[in-house]
């Protein structure tokens, strides 16, 4: 059976019915051009996404029309070869090569790590070969392999927010110190940040979180519930309707202790801020700041409303509060 550019084109997009997607694989373990072609062409795909200059755009939409030419001129080839045999002499031929030819090995996909960071002070979106969505925040990295084969599995390290495009045949899961999220179709969010409890937040979907040492003793997630991770356990956690906030460039506080609200600013302006009066720590403030303010500017706004003072040391690049 021959397939139009639309079905390869769409399978590479991930727009395939899992029927068609397990017939058209099926069919490339026996035909080692059309393999190689869908192959070289996931690559382009994969390798496209990571950069962003119109350049990078411009050689992969071209890639892109040869790849359709090249398709085209193999099926006319193929219909026109076809049409000199009758249908017991192809039957009688395709007997022949299964008895006697050697049996090809379909080729395995080659697996290429793509890692990526986003600097302090920054927040960035992408999308993933399988068409999931995923915003990064400051001070993140994101590591995958690609093509996905088996399973769409990720790990982070940082925060992020993931819109996952929905796909039965590829699990989609989210490492992240030691602890997995599981998905099917959704949109969650994790926080793992050095030094600080993981937190899994769902806002639509379903998802089962469980340790990798332990992936009985999962915990099933229903929309606006969150969960932090313990060294016993998971447990609850009031769900906060402003977390993702920081995708609109806009950092959020609600009734948070200046303890809480410093270790954010840490997390995502990688500044050093010391405390000389720490008695003030456990006061709690509401706000919300632009992430372009940076954090001094954030603390002297508070520092209005409880009278602390906030210093600077360009030098050390650190922050003073006493």
């Amino acid at each position: 059976m021959t397939h139009s550019n639309e079905q390869i084109i769409a399978y590479l997009q991930g727009k395939l019915t899992p029927q068609e997607r397990a017939t058209l694989l099926e069919e490339a373990q026996h035909d080692e051009a059309l393999s190689k072609a869908i192959m070289a062409q996931m690559e382009i795909s994969a390798l496209l996404f990571l950069h962003e200059s119109q350049a990078d755009v411009e050689e992969g939409q071209q890639q892109l029309r040869t790849f359709k030419t090249r398709l085209r001129h193999k099926r006319w080839l193929h219909a026109a070869k076809q049409s000199w045999r009758y249908a017991a002499v192809l039957l009688i031929g395709m007997l022949t090569m299964w008895f006697f030819l050697p049996k090809s090995t379909p080729t395995k996909p080659t697996l290429s790590m793509q890692t990526l960071r986003v600097p302090y002070g920054q927040h960035c979106q992408m999308t993933l070969p399988d068409g999931s969505k995923v915003w990064l925040n400051a001070n993140t990295t994101l590591r995958f392999a690609t093509p996905f084969v088996r399973e769409r599995r990720l790990f982070l390290q940082g925060e992020a927010l993931f819109d996952v495009a929905k796909n039965k045949q590829l699990p989609f899961v989210v490492t992240a110190n030691g602890v997995n999220v599981e998905a099917l179709g959704t949109r969650f969010h994790v926080k793992n940040y050095a030094g600080t409890p993981l937190c899994v937040s769902l806002l639509r979907g379903s998802v089962r979180v469980f340790r990798t040492e332990a992936p009985r003793k999962s915990v099933l997630l229903q929309p606006h519930e969150s969960i932090i991770a313990t060294d016993t356990g998971f447990v609850a956690l009031h769900f906060d309707e402003e977390m993702n906030l920081w995708q609109q460039g806009i950092l959020s506080f609600q009734s948070a202790s200046l303890a809480t609200i410093i270790q954010e600013l840490k997390q995502y302006y990688g500044v050093k801020i010391s405390i000389k009066n720490r008695n003030i720590l456990q006061t709690r403030y509401s706000g919300r700041f632009r992430t372009s303010d940076g954090a001094a500017e954030i603390l002297r706004v508070l520092s209005c409303m409880n009278g602390f003072r906030v210093s600077e040391n360009k030098n050390n690049n650190e922050i003073i509060i006493q």
